[in-house]
């Protein structure tokens, strides 16, 4: 009998911005805020304000379309977008 632990996602967009911005701040450039991400991204400032918070809920409304849309804007890897924990 094989057990699988349950797993929770959980969205690091805060954490994913912060290390967007050590990076650019190591190649000379601007940080990116959330108002310019939501713009380079194609969304409302307000959809990246909630991502941003840490709300269990915030990872259950990313759709796969935005993660990469943000993901492709941050220069990053999903895994900086999204957390595995136990549940």
């Amino acid at each position: 009998m094989v057990l699988f632990m349950a797993k929770q996602v959980h969205l690091t967009l805060a954490k994913a911005i912060a290390k967007a911005n050590l990076r650019r701040a190591e190649a000379g450039e601007k940080p990116i805020t959330m108002n310019a991400l939501a713009v380079q991204a194609g969304v409302a400032a307000t959809t990246i304000t909630r991502l941003a918070r840490t709300d269990e809920k915030a990872a259950s409304a990313l759709s796969l379309d935005l993660a990469s849309k943000i993901v492709t804007v941050l220069d990053c890897g999903i895994e900086d977008l999204l957390e595995a924990v136990d549940d």
